[in-house]
């Protein structure tokens, strides 16, 4: 099976259409469009065992300042964007807070689904944002990509198609001067791929790769998904399409069944988190290991998964909400956060 990789998508019945694939990513009118994706996600998570879904909403909600929450934890993971920073901008305050994490003693990770930027980059990004992170406290979803195959008989030493970008692939993608189908140069026929590596759709639909993609997707063939994040706030204030929404779109586009797998790698699934506390090493309770977030159904959904206590900040996409509106959503999504605080400056 050959495929040309620089032809444009044919046009047809999908063209120009909104979230159809015209060469742009699909547009995101609002946030509720965002919740059949979400609730996908929390189902997946409920089947992992039972007892689960009385745990998620067990969290009372309580509004408190994190210095008040701290001597109640032994180790803090933070997620990045709306926690310390939006866009190339530090959250006012949010670089006083690490360091107040710091004074207290308590040990520090920042667990990120950015899978298209390698470690290396991500401690520069956030230096010139005025946070004092070493490259061994930042843990993103591309790094346990490694750690996954590797484990699994189904991916360990199978060929694969990246979707993602070079930093991605120099990064995060295993072997692939030996495996990586759709090298650049490297001459291999992407139809050899076993399953798709998904770091980021930042050049996916601007690249035409529908063509090469499709009939991979039609045959079946399962999806590592690296960033499962839906949304991300776009330059104008509005909501982008990231990697987790593509693969969302591909189910119904290719009338993919129920048995097609997708192995979540980034918040809300475990192997992000397995990796943050390997990296921490030494035996912890989960209870003392404290998940902050501005997103419910990622950074909360999937640390309450994991017996962390959670706290819910609103210093990203739920900043300005009134409490009773946050009351209801955390109700309506089907998980609580232990704690609220307007951001990490408190």
């Amino acid at each position: 099976m050959k495929f040309d990789r620089a032809i444009f998508l044919p046009e047809g019945e999908n063209a120009g259409v909104e979230g159809g694939f015209s060469g742009e990513k699909p547009v995101i009118r609002d946030q509720a469009s965002l919740a059949p994706g979400y609730a996908r996600y929390r189902q997946e998570l409920l089947a992992s065992g039972p007892g689960l879904a009385a745990r998620l909403t067990q969290g009372g909600m309580v509004r408190a300042a994190l210095s008040e929450i701290l001597p109640q934890v032994d180790v803090v993971l933070l997620d990045a964007f709306g926690v310390l920073n939006r866009g190339k901008e530090a959250i006012d305050g949010a670089a006083e807070g690490v360091a107040r994490i710091r004074r207290a003693g308590k040990r520090l990770r920042v667990a990120t689904n950015n899978a298209s930027q390698s470690p290396a980059t991500l401690e520069r990004k956030f230096r010139e944002m005025g946070f004092d992170f070493t490259q061994g406290e930042i843990v993103s979803s591309g790094m346990a990509v490694g750690p996954f195959v590797e484990g699994s008989e189904a991916y360990r030493g199978r060929p694969y198609y990246l979707i993602g970008t070079p930093e991605s692939r120099e990064a995060y993608a295993p072997d692939p001067e030996r495996l990586m189908v759709n090298l650049p140069g490297g001459g291999r026929d992407p139809g050899e791929a076993a399953y798709l590596l998904m770091c980021s759709n930042r050049d996916y639909y601007r690249e035409h790769q529908e063509r090469e993609v499709g009939p991979l997707l039609r045959r079946g063939i399962p999806v590592l998904l690296a960033n499962p994040d839906l949304a991300a706030p776009d330059h104008d204030g509005g909501l982008e399409a990231v990697a987790g929404f593509t693969v969302g779109e591909w189910r119904e586009r290719f009338a993919l069944g129920a048995d097609w797998r997708v192995e979540g790698l980034g918040k809300p699934f475990p192997p992000i988190f397995r990796l943050a506390l390997e990296r921490l090493g030494g035996a912890l309770d989960p209870s003392r290991v404290l998940m902050v977030g501005d997103t419910l159904e990622t950074d909360i959904l999937g640390g309450a998964a994991m017996g962390f206590r959670t706290c819910l900040v609103r210093s990203g996409v739920l900043s300005g909400l009134p409490d009773a509106v946050l009351d209801a959503l955390c109700d309506a999504r089907g998980v609580r956060p232990d704690w609220v605080a307007e951001g990490l400056d408190g």
